[in-house]
């Protein structure tokens, strides 16, 4: 039996899910005849960049579709040898075992002199394309800027970053984005009730909150609930073969840790064990559930996908009352630490214990904040290891083990750059939001990259002894500097603790950037002046 995500793969732009944003695009394209030459498909893995590829090699195809039209009629002998996966122009390709620039020659300079055989269009499909060597990328890159008729390329990544610009600057881009929890459900449902499976909602609650807006994941999930077969599939059966954790055991665990409980915690953590909970599933819930309540302090959202009952709302909105989104940030880089290290560790709740102790060890700073039992719902009274909002934010919590004054390199981070940049050209492609301060080890500075091409760049030259020069101009300290491209949990970490050090400056000085001072930041940042 084939898989459910091969079984109900879009044959329409109407059956896929979500990216309306990007089906706009490609459909007013088609009903003008205006199709590019080269498309770049990028974001994250399951979303449908190679369905939505081969949906517009079958468009463009199509041997019924008329002027005006963008649907592929999925009838004609075009559509039934691409949905058949025989067409001989589609070709795909999967960069990721084909990087080298011979591949590239013979899979596809090679083939795109030759004009398509039977269809109106050849198509070349590259997945993971950002897996080609660079000079593969380069042989590519002439074939893109030159291309000849009837040849369309569609180019899909899950790591932009890695693809470089000249590439990127030819192709007509398009980003996918994760699919909303309600989209999913939907989804879901409907291919339930073709399978005539019967399936309490909660169900479908769980496979959407477990696959993130990963329509592939959820069609897998979906497929091992609908294995266990029967009238009717409960959320007590789907516990089976999907571990789940309750919120409100959540809930209760943050009661003893914010509370710097340590022993109550531990006790917690192991009692999990005893009851079979799965910890990896337990922490990864937990993170996601630290970043909601950060989204909750500032307002952007009021749970998101979690869907908290009012008991549950009320008990996290007291949490929030009596922690900072510091604090928060900090707990979330700790158990997303702790998540990497469940994986491999012999004693399965160390991790988990660990990060416990770090949280709540002797040495943290505390406030004399009661919070008064509520009945059932409530939190326990106790005294929390927090700080009201209007506590110093800082952009990270990364530990000092030198003479070196880190803090201030930090605090000063923003003239250091606007200072290289006046000292190297070399420099200017370096920003703020780019490249960070990430930690100090005796006299030895790291650097956070966010993308490796910068870090590559940065390293070239003599950026790195012109950078050094430039923060010892402006605090004083002799640093020497290292470089590493930062880790999506690092990164993180540091966009979080940014948003929350920019809202607690918002809210303190009443000022927010508009269009009306927006000239002042400019002027502030590149230490500009106006002229007459």
């Amino acid at each position: 039996m084939a898989s459910i995500y091969r079984k109900y793969r879009p044959r329409t732009f109407a059956e896929m899910v979500g990216q309306n944003h990007i089906k706009l695009t490609l459909q007013n394209e088609l009903e003008t005849d205006a199709v590019t030459h080269a498309y770049l498909f990028c974001g994250p893995r399951g979303l449908g960049k190679t369905t939505t590829a081969r949906l517009l090699a079958k468009a463009v195809n199509c041997e019924r579709r008329k002027k005006g039209e963008f649907e592929p009629c999925n009838q004609c002998s075009a559509c039934l040898k691409i949905n058949e996966g025989r067409c001989l122009d589609m070709i795909e390709i999967d960069a990721a075992s084909h990087t080298g620039v011979d591949n590239v020659r013979e899979n596809i300079i090679e083939n795109v002199r030759f004009s398509p055989s039977k269809a109106k269009f050849k198509i070349f499909i590259i997945d993971e394309v950002h897996m080609l060597s660079i000079s593969a990328f380069n042989a590519l890159l002439k074939t893109l800027e030159e291309p000849p008729a009837r040849i369309i390329f569609i180019l899909c990544t899950t790591e932009i970053h890695k693809v470089p610009e000249t590439i990127i600057s030819r192709c007509q881009r398009f980003d996918f984005k994760k699919v909303g929890a309600a989209e999913t459900i939907k989804r879901l449902k409907k291919i339930a009730q073709a399978e005539k499976a019967k399936i309490d909602d909660e169900v479908f609650k769980i496979i959407a909150a477990k696959s993130d807006g990963c329509i592939r994941d959820a069609d897998g999930l979906l497929g091992q609930v609908l294995s266990l077969g029967g009238e009717k599939i409960t959320k007590e059966q789907v516990s089976l073969i999907l571990p789940t954790s309750e919120i409100g055991l959540i809930v209760d665990f943050l009661d003893l840790v914010v509370a710097g409980d340590i022993g109550q915690a531990l006790d917690f953590a192991n009692q999990l064990v005893e009851e079979g909970v799965d910890l990896e599933v337990f922490n990864k819930e937990l993170v996601e559930f630290l970043r909601q309540l950060v989204l909750m302090k500032l307002k952007i959202t009021k749970g998101g996908w979690l869907e908290l009952s009012s008991g549950i709302q009320k008990r996290a909105e007291k949490i929030l009352e009596f922690i900072s989104i510091a604090r928060l940030a900090e707990m979330m880089r700790i158990f997303l630490t702790a998540g990497n290290e469940l994986k491999y560790s012999e004693i399965a709740q160390l991790p988990l214990e660990l990060a416990i102790i770090k949280i709540c060890a002797p040495g943290q700073e505390k406030a004399n904040n009661n919070i008064i039992s509520a009945g059932k719902e409530g939190l326990v009274s106790r005294q929390k290891l927090a700080t009201k909002d209007n506590q110093e934010i800082k952009k990270d919590n990364i530990k000092n083990t030198s003479n070196i004054d880190f803090e201030k390199i930090k605090n000063n981070w923003l003239k250091i750059i606007t200072e290289s940049h006046k000292k190297n050209r070399d420099l200017m492609f370096i920003n703020e939001k780019m490249v960070y301060p990430f930690e100090i080890n005796g006299s030895e500075l790291t650097l956070g990259f966010k993308y490796d091409l910068h870090k590559d760049r940065f390293e070239k030259n003599s950026n790195v002894k012109v950078l050094a020069e430039i923060i010892k101009q402006v605090t004083g300290e002799d640093v020497k500097i290292q470089a590493k491209t930062l880790k999506p949990s690092e990164m993180a970490v540091i966009d979080m603790a940014r948003e929350a050090e920019e809202a607690a400056n918002e809210k303190m000085s009443g000022v927010k950037v508009t269009e009306e001072n927006i000239l002042d930041k400019v002027l502030e940042n590149f230490t500009g002046e106006v002229v007459e």
